[in-house]
């Protein structure tokens, strides 16, 4: 027996069906509206408070002469920034920020160096630039920079030291380093350097060498004529060297596995509401068909830890070293009115075909530790035991091609 339901009970049922959606939407708008006037009256008290100490110090400190507002100000944005308790967050001011674009860009203006932070409050130099003032004046990677134009980093902000290295090409830099316990004075003239990313030759057994220093804009580029030059040269197997490589821009990487492994979706990024995208997809038909090794560290990180685990995925690439670093997140960048740039960490880089690397790292294939104290770039190829032990793992696996078979004709 058919039952028949009235016309007017079935808009009752919609009207309590549409009342049911409204609460609820108000509901929910209406939390996220209260926690943000609350997060608003929060930090209505904070500027309040800012305001009355500023006028309590702009009244009653001695020294009032020597505070310096941009100073000030920096070390406000930087508190924020510590605050949020993102590792990867950073505050850049106007000149830094363009400072940073030119070395995404490949091109460096400077003094021929990069300097972090140490935790000490001094900056600690982790790159010199090959044809740079630094490197000519004999400045050296784990230099711990004190001073800079004779005033002592332990009275400036983070921000602000970074500002200081700074400057426009032709002027001076003058730096006062430890080194080993010792101080040394120099002075650096800054200048534009074009970066050079990827270093390349060819080792014996037929086996290309290929190092990536950082991915940057022009590093792509220069990935493809290395591998252009160690395949005209015969090529029978690839070692590719990314230790101590940061990582840089995630874009660079496509264009380079495209010259290696064939089409495929390498990693997805996951953002704060649990959607993914697609981070890395290759589209070649191009697949390199000799036996890889990657050399990895712990200062292999971001982008560069990324590439390796990619290849070792898809092209069944081996690494050999030690662990990553484990940075599998992905900062955003988001630019301000005055050139000033604020950089968060938005997204988690999930590869396709391995497990999350985030805060672990990617454990080699082979384990092998260098020489006690030293690092890659101060070893020659006979004694960086990594690098012998690539060799000794693709020397047993490349294809020499058969000599053609003499033709004989018997009479």
């Amino acid at each position: 027996m058919n039952k028949k339901i009235s016309l007017g009970i079935t808009i009752s049922l919609i009207a309590i069906g549409c009342a049911i959606t409204f609460v609820l939407t108000w509901t929910v708008s209406l939390n996220i509206y209260n926690s943000k006037i609350a997060s608003s009256e929060k930090f209505e008290g904070v500027y309040e408070k800012l305001k009355e100490m500023d006028a309590i110090v702009r009244s009653n400190y001695i020294n009032i002469s020597s505070v310096d507002d941009d100073a000030l100000q920096g070390s406000i944005i930087d508190g924020y920034v510590k605050g949020i308790g993102d590792p990867y967050a950073y505050y850049l001011a106007p000149s830094s920020y363009y400072e940073q674009q030119q070395t995404t860009n490949g091109v460096v203006n400077g003094a021929g160096f990069e300097a972090e932070p140490d935790g000490s409050g001094y900056l600690k130099i982790t790159r010199i630039y090959k044809g740079g003032s630094a490197e000519s004046n004999g400045v050296r990677v784990g230099d711990v920079i004190t001073e800079i134009n004779s005033r002592s980093l332990l009275s400036m902000t983070a921000s602000e030291a970074q500002d200081q290295l700074s400057g426009e090409t032709g002027t001076k830099l003058s730096l006062r380093l430890v080194r080993d316990g010792e101080l040394v004075s120099v002075t650096l003239i800054r200048q534009q350097i074009d970066i050079e990313s990827v270093t390349y030759e060819m080792l014996d057994n037929a086996i290309g060498y290929i190092r990536i220093i950082t991915f940057n804009a022009k590093t792509s580029d220069q990935f493809s004529s290395a591998l252009d030059h160690i395949r005209s040269r015969g090529a029978k197997a690839l070692i590719i060297d990314v230790r101590q490589n940061g990582g840089g821009l995630v874009s660079a990487l496509k264009p380079m596995l495209n010259r290696i492994i064939s089409s495929a979706v390498v990693a997805w990024a996951e953002y704060t509401d649990k959607t993914r995208r697609t981070l890395i997809e290759t589209d070649s038909e191009e697949h390199l068909d000799i036996p890889i090794a990657l050399l990895v560290d712990g200062g292999t990180a971001s982008a560069a830890e990324l590439f390796a685990v990619a290849l070792r995925d898809e092209q069944g690439a081996r690494l050999i070293g030690t662990q990553t670093y484990g940075k599998a997140v992905m900062q955003s960048t988001f630019e301000f009115a005055d050139g000033g740039a604020f950089t968060l960490t938005t997204a988690t880089i999930i590869p396709s075909k391995s497990l999350s690397y985030n805060g672990v790292g990617l454990k080699p294939d082979f384990a092998v530790e260098l020489p006690a104290g030293t690092t890659p770039g101060q070893l020659t190829k006979e004694s960086d035991t990594q690098l012998l032990k690539a060799i000794e793992i693709l020397t047993p696996e490349i294809t020499v091609p058969e000599p053609p078979e003499e033709s004989s004709n018997q009479q």
